[in-house]
């Protein structure tokens, strides 16, 4: 009898009896001494059909390149980008020339997209720019990974010479393996210190094998910030940042792009926490500063279920069908999708010893969950542990 009620006790709390699984754990550290250099991106994603995991890149003053995790082999892998022979072969296209001191190449990576060994094809946004000018070209650049060449390299945005206000920003939105498509966002701001005006031109652009499309565009206060992609209905989330004490009233934009059907809503401030479910029919929202969470249904936004949970939460998404996780840097907290009620906790200190901050964390939807840890170890980078549930 004691045993079944110290059980009952425990569940009533929230805390997890279960346990699980330590898929691989790995930690690489920024280092500009070696050739090629690392250096470690912020918000690691899954590509290459979920076997690897983008976690860097070189510094600007190398030769461009990307940095992956591969889960199968628990290895690092390189992969050097030809864009120095494309530059040669087109160099007209281009601002600037190749340097012999410095930084070599008048690019800088602006945002990988994705990889692909299936369809052979990879995508990224560059920033093309001259330290003696103040103009900037953005390309998006397309690489065919069968002949190790660069055979697209399709204007975006131009911010002229006299132009010194402007600036621009790209975001991963995500791929669909199934169809070999790609989607993210570029956005410019015509004025970082007006933030009254809707001075923010937004696109979110779509790559089909070579093919560049433009999808929408639309005008805001706010850039686009993390994005969320459904590929079984694909449906796109775009929300805004800004914090509660500003009260600015952010919104968000989902874009339905079959139906070609783009609305905007309101939102939760300081959205770090965005998923569908399963089937695209459910969109949660959490504020990483107040704790309120949003559950919307994507065919009628004004259907809305509110409930309040805890704050300093960086990611959220299912591991498993039936359970919603809001990763904070106390823990995994994990709900009911349905009730929004919490169902159990599972303590970060379980996996780290030190002080914890879990910005980066990224789910392999109702798969598995890859905790970041940024302050584990803040001289050898962050401790990553691939997680899947029981």
């Amino acid at each position: 009898m004691r045993y079944s009620i110290f059980f009952t006790f425990l569940l009533s709390f929230g805390i997890s009896l279960s346990a699980q699984r330590i898929e691989s754990e790995f930690s690489f550290a920024t280092d500009f001494n070696v050739r090629p250099t690392f250096v470690e991106g912020n918000s690691p994603f899954f590509t290459n059909g979920d076997k690897w995991i983008y976690i860097g890149k070189t510094a600007d003053f190398d030769e461009p390149g990307l940095y992956f995790f591969d889960t199968e082999s628990k290895s690092k892998i390189y992969r050097s980008i030809p864009l120095e022979a494309y530059y040669l072969s087109q160099p007209t296209q281009f601002l600037g020339q190749i340097e012999t001191k410095g930084k070599p190449l008048p690019f800088t990576i602006y945002e990988f997209l994705f990889y692909d060994e299936k369809s052979k094809r990879a995508g990224f946004v560059i920033e093309n720019k001259h330290k003696s000018l103040n103009a900037k070209r953005y390309f998006y650049i397309g690489w065919d990974l069968t002949t190790n060449q660069i055979d697209l390299a399709e204007p975006i945005f131009e911010i002229e010479e006299n132009d010194k206000k402007s600036f621009a920003q790209s975001s991963v939105i995500g791929y669909s393996q199934e169809d070999n498509t790609g989607y993210f966002t570029f956005a410019v701001d015509a004025d970082l210190k007006d933030d009254e005006s809707e001075d923010v031109t937004a696109f979110i652009y779509k790559i089909q094998n070579k093919n560049l499309s433009k999808l929408k565009e639309y005008k805001s206060k706010f850039y686009p910030y993390t994005p969320e992609f459904h590929p079984e209905s694909k449906q796109i989330v775009i929300a805004c940042y800004t914090e509660a004490f500003q009260k600015r009233n952010p919104v968000g934009y989902l874009y339905k792009v079959e139906q070609n059907s783009f609305q905007e809503f309101p939102i939760p401030s300081t959205p770090y926490g965005i998923s569908f479910s399963k089937d695209g029919k459910f969109l949660y929202m959490v504020a990483a500063d107040t704790g309120e969470v949003r559950m919307y249904h994507t065919d009628n936004l004004a259907d809305v279920k509110k409930s309040k949970w805890g704050t300093h939460g960086h990611k959220l998404g299912f591991w498993k069908e039936g359970e919603l996780v809001w990763v904070r840097n106390s823990g995994l907290y994990i709900y009911d999708p349905v009730s929004l009620k919490q169902k159990k906790v599972i303590p970060t200190k379980k996996f780290y010893k030190n002080h914890v901050n879990v910005s980066g964390s990224v789910f392999l939807p109702f798969r598995k969950l890859l905790l970041r840890n940024i302050l584990e170890d803040p001289a050898g980078g962050a401790a990553n542990r691939i997680l899947i549930p029981d």
